[in-house]
């Protein structure tokens, strides 16, 4: 049976990253019920089961004698060819696709989001990436990247972030979010940066009242309870499941964030918001959604995000309608690129062996 192997940044308890993972999961068993999906991941002992089979993703070697000529390699979705915040995991991801390359199988990228890369990193993932099948990217940032690394040689897409497509957020848009009673503010917090952050945090708090600080990764957990105790704010919480985020959502007004995917379903729930950090990601998500975004090296940061915030609440019925309205465009945009990532699937798969099965339609 030939396979399907899947990878991401799957296993670590991201709540972006496990939405992906099953994403691409749903849509790939879906689109090919013959085949023998493998999920990549750091904890193989807990996910999709049934015709999904799991293995640890740290095993390379024993994943490199599963692969076989005719089997693909897929990259679904996230921030993985990065090594801003660590170089051993940008070599992971590329020896991963070389290794693929040397069995005979084939590699598409979808919904990637690439960089930032050091000019080291530029140099040694240009050459493997140009040897992949197909590449669609979620931002234009990102494939202003590709170019600028000389990756030309794969069909490449523009796209959005899949999780535009995830079943079950656009429908409840307006269910998530209280009508005319919403007046709280939630906060998606990251590690990292904490002086800052904690200034930051202050000038929020002492301006609009105590702060939701929701994480969505365990690794932030810790940093967001520190802050909570030295400003004296509400305890903050841990969201590892889509329905509970949809909860701590309700009640909310807006919300400002450093985590692009709680930025995203933030605005599939209805809620418009204020992207914060230096990541690429964030900005290019923002401009995508019209909203303001603000970097830590901007000067007086807290003045600057504390004015968006004020401007944001004083005409949040105008914000709200405007995010709504980007997030039907992003959702339409997100279904157009599934339908391109699986034809570019179905040409692959229905290349090498033919005749051992067709994807369905």
């Amino acid at each position: 049976m030939r396979k399907i192997f899947l990878f991401g940044y799957y296993g670590f308890g991201n709540l972006g990253d496990e939405l992906l993972s099953t994403y691409y999961t749903n849509i790939i068993t879906t689109a090919f019920p013959a085949a023998r999906v493998v999920v990549l991941t750091n904890n193989p002992t807990s996910g999709p089961s049934g015709a999904v089979h799991l293995v640890s993703r740290w095993h390379l070697w024993q994943i490199a004698k599963m692969m076989q000529p005719g089997d693909l390699l897929v990259g679904g979705g996230g921030s993985i060819f990065q090594d801003r915040t660590s170089k051993r995991s940008l070599l992971y991801y590329l020896t991963l696709l070389n290794l693929a390359r040397r069995r005979g199988v084939e590699i598409i990228l979808a919904g990637q989001g690439f960089g930032p890369l050091s000019p080291i990193g530029r140099m040694v993932a240009g050459p493997v990436l140009n040897r992949v099948r197909a590449i669609s990217c979620r931002d234009q940032w990102s494939l202003g990247l590709l170019a600028a690394m000389g990756v030309s040689r794969p069909e490449i897409a523009l796209g959005v972030d899949p999780l535009w497509d995830l079943p079950g957020c656009a429908g409840e848009r307006d269910m998530a979010r209280p009508s005319g009673r919403a007046s709280g503010i939630g906060y998606l917090l990251r590690k990292g940066n904490l002086q800052v952050k904690r200034s930051l945090l202050a000038a929020l708090k002492f301006r609009f009242g105590d702060l939701k600080l929701i994480t969505l990764f365990p690794e932030d957990y810790e940093a967001a309870s520190r802050l909570s105790t030295e400003l004296g704010n509400s305890s903050p919480v841990l969201v590892q499941e889509l329905a509970q985020l949809r909860v701590h959502f309700a009640g909310l007004s807006f919300v400002l964030g450093e985590r692009l995917h709680g930025l995203l379903l933030a605005a599939r729930y209805g809620l418009p918001g204020i992207g914060l950090g230096d990541d690429p990601k964030i900005g290019a998500f923002c401009q995508q959604m019209g909203w303001p975004c603000f970097s830590w090296q901007d000067p007086g940061l807290e003045k600057i995000t504390v004015m968006a915030a004020e401007k944001l609440r004083a005409d949040l019925e105008t914000a709200v309608l405007q995010t709504a309205k980007q997030c039907r465009v992003m959702e339409v945009q997100a279904k157009e690129e599934k339908e391109w990532v699986l034809q570019q699937l179905g040409k692959a798969w229905s290349g090498p062996q033919r005749s051992l099965v067709t994807p369905s339609t």
